[in-house]
């Protein structure tokens, strides 16, 4: 009985530690798992979700708390920045340009994942993760792009006209995939040697049915994964010491072309400037002499107007006395015609009486005559006043 009571107690501890040894167990494993249970999504995170067993795979874009289910995750960033060599960040991308020239060319670029379930599942089947993403697919095709956009254009070009244009043609092939070009071969002029020389350039090749209006060799593989690229900087272009030598030569002829061109337009310019102020002076001179000349013929006109005024006024004083003498011969003559009235009749005689009178006066009658007392003859005193009445009625007739 006591061996029984001794075997009984010995037990009991055994049955405890393995009760125990499975609880603590499970709380490890609970422990464990409890990561797997539930994730916590970050606004700026993509999450693909696996589940155990059935494989079934969720994307989570959107930020919030999700079951886990004891699911494999994966997280994406919905936006990454891929720099080659900008800022010590990885490493420049080679480029040779049409003429032959080398640089490496130093900046960074957007990338910017989808959201969609589609798009993700592709991109984490292919990749199972960001750095692969982005080791594996963007910087070999951004490589090979910037590599394609070279051709064309030239060194100097890069630097100066088409520096805008390089970047376009980077996102744009990024994009819509890389161009088909032709080779075309022209005729330019050295900057430097200023000799003429045959250059190969590489030209776009229009096509309305392609993306962005030029014809593509094959299409972005960005496209399929439904990733979007942007914000492409190129912050510095590195030339091999051979082509800058020969660009500062080019910066330097045209600075020098620009010189001239400048001198050239000021000479012009100048030349404008004195042909025009010529023209002022000769134009105000001529003015001068059109004022002189206006006075002048204002002054004629007036002289001229008063004079034919003066002509106008003679003219009609002289037909004013032409036609007083004529109105005064007219009226002598009607008066003639109709005889005088008595006044004027008795105004005639009385002076032409008096006027005969006066010449009578002086004419010397005899002063003696025969006979008669004291010299004096009454008789003849008679006659003579009778012939000196006579000969006054006579020449008053």
């Amino acid at each position: 009985m006591a061996i029984e009571n001794l075997s009984s107690e010995k037990k009991l501890p055994v049955k405890k530690i393995v009760v125990a040894s499975v609880i603590g167990i499970l709380v490890l494993v609970f422990l464990c798992c409890i990561g797997s249970l539930v994730e916590d999504v970050k606004n700026e995170d993509i999450v693909v979700n696996q589940v155990p067993i059935t494989g079934t795979m969720y994307v989570w874009s959107q930020p919030g708390m999700y079951a886990q289910k004891l699911g494999h995750t994966t997280k994406y960033h919905k936006t990454e920045q891929l720099w080659f060599g900008a800022q010590n960040n990885g490493e420049p991308i080679p480029v040779i340009f049409n003429d032959a020239s080398n640089g490496e060319i130093f900046g960074s670029l957007r990338v910017k994942l989808p959201t969609d379930r589609d798009h993700m599942l592709r991109i984490q089947t292919d990749y199972n993760g960001m750095d692969r993403l982005m080791n594996d697919l963007v910087r070999p095709t951004v490589v090979k792009v910037v590599y394609a956009s070279g051709p064309l254009m030239s060194a100097y070009e890069s630097v100066s006209e088409k520096k805008n244009n390089l970047i376009e043609y980077i996102t744009d092939q990024l994009n819509n995939g890389v161009y088909t070009t032709a080779v075309k071969i022209s005729e330019v002029i050295d900057p430097i040697t200023g000799e003429k020389k045959q250059q190969k350039f590489a030209v776009l090749i229009a096509d309305s049915t392609a993306a962005g209006g030029y014809r593509r060799s094959e299409k972005s593989p960005f496209d399929y994964y439904g990733i979007e690229i942007g914000q492409v900087s190129v912050s510095k272009i590195d030339y091999e010491d051979r082509v800058k030598k020969q660009i500062e030569q080019q910066q330097e002829a045209n600075m020098l072309v620009q010189t001239s061109k400048a001198k050239s337009l000021a000479a012009q310019q100048e030349a404008i400037r004195a042909e025009e102020e010529g023209k002022a002076q000769a134009a105000k001179a001529k003015w001068e002499q059109e004022k002189v000349k206006a006075v002048e013929v204002t002054k004629a006109e007036q002289e001229y107007e008063v004079a034919r005024l003066e002509a106008l006024k003679a003219n009609e004083v002289k037909k004013r006395i032409i036609a007083e003498g004529e109105a005064e011969a007219a009226a002598n003559r009607a008066k003639v015609a109709a005889g005088l009235t008595p006044q004027e009749r008795a105004e005639w005689d009385y002076k032409t009486k008096v006027g005969v009178a006066q010449a009578v006066s002086k004419l010397q009658l005899p002063s003696v005559i025969m006979g008669g007392n004291n010299g004096s003859n009454p008789t003849m005193d008679i006659m003579s006043l009778k012939f000196a009445t006579d000969l006054v009625d006579k020449l008053s007739q």
